[in-house]
Order: C-alpha cells, then sequence, then structure tokens
C-alpha cells in the first residue's frame, strides 16, 4: 500500500507542478496544458489513493473474517 500511495503522492505534485509552471505562461494553448495535463495528473493521483484504500480496506475485512473463522 505504501508503494502506491507514493505513486498517488508523485502523481498529485507533478500536476500541481505543470499547473504552477503554465500560471506563467502566456500562451491562448496555457490554458489547455493546466486543465488537461495538470487537471490528468491530479485527478488519477486522487484515483490511485482511493483504490488504494478501496483495496486495503478489502484485503483487511478479508483476513479478519479468515481469522475468525
Amino acid at each position: 500500500m505504501e508503494k502506491r500511495l507514493r505513486i498517488s503522492a508523485l502523481l498529485v505534485v507533478a500536476g500541481l507542478l505543470v499547473e504552477l509552471i503554465t500560471l506563467f505562461w502566456s500562451h491562448p494553448t496555457t490554458f489547455l496544458v493546466f486543465l488537461f495535463l495538470g487537471g490528468s495528473l491530479i485527478v488519477l493521483g486522487v484515483l490511485v489513493y482511493l483504490l488504494s484504500l478501496l483495496q486495503w480496506t478489502v484485503q483487511r475485512s478479508t483476513e479478519d473474517r479468515a481469522s475468525h473463522s
């Protein structure tokens, strides 16, 4: 789980860095890079985080059931 959390954190940080860099550009396509690249990296990081939490919860629930049987 720790590896997935690191990956999700790196994706979110990369997305924030892309968005920070695009704040200093003055080109018409800057908004597209900001939205699609930066936003996609952040959303992907959040999804990886949520999926890792879900998988950890399911795995822990299964282990608890097996230990009680």
